[in-house]
């Protein structure tokens, strides 16, 4: 008789521990989810307070080259250790608007005028999601590699698929790639930029391929 109550002691043990490991792993997870999602919740709060702020600046604005100013340095200020340059489409070729980074071997406009064709700054004006240096190479950039090599770069669109207003050149040293939560914080934003291009230069949109 005692052994059998020993068993059945034993038996009652096991069963108590394993239900413990179980809830521990929920509660394990369950804590992990609430991390993840408080995470997540503050990325976007960020996000929308930048295009707040953003947003607001721009509106200020009295003219396309203060506009564009001041995009350039939000966008720099909201990218650590970044360069940014906004490239617009014209009727006969492109204009690029640079911001200066903090490298001090900074890309130079007359470096951007010469590795970008207008006929890829339509296409990538035209895309409806961020491009990555290696695929701006694809399309045809004409960069060299020695510079190449030293740069993390994207490039996002000022709005609307297929119809190609510009886009917004992101870039700083290889050593510090570019990080999605930063480019998607510029993707956020850059529908208003193109509102306010179009705001002082309405034929921008109308541009034909």
């Amino acid at each position: 008789m005692p052994q059998k109550r020993n068993q059945r002691a034993l038996n009652a043990i096991r069963v108590l521990r394993t239900r413990q490991r179980k809830q521990a792993q929920k509660i394990d997870i369950l804590c992990r989810d609430m991390v993840s999602a408080h995470d997540q919740f503050s990325l976007k709060l960020t996000r929308l307070a930048f295009a707040a702020s953003f947003y607001e600046s721009l509106l200020a604005c009295t003219g396309l080259e203060e506009t564009l100013d001041r995009a350039v340095e939000l966008l720099r200020a909201n990218v650590p250790q970044s360069g940014a340059a906004i490239f617009l489409a014209e009727a006969s070729g492109f204009d690029v608007h640079l911001a200066k980074s903090a490298d001090q071997n900074q890309v130079e406009k007359s470096h951007f005028q010469c590795w970008f064709t207008r006929q890829i700054v339509r296409q990538i004006s035209q895309t409806n999601r961020v491009c990555t240096l290696s695929e701006m190479l694809k399309m045809g950039l004409q960069a060299p590699p020695s510079a190449l090599k030293t740069l993390s770069a994207a490039a996002v669109p000022l709005g609307r698929l297929g119809q190609g207003v510009g886009f917004v050149l992101v870039y700083r040293t290889a050593e510090s790639p570019l990080l999605a939560e930063e480019l998607s914080r510029i993707a956020a934003v850059t529908p208003g930029l193109r509102e306010a291009v179009i705001r002082f230069k309405p034929a921008a949109v109308n541009l034909k391929t």
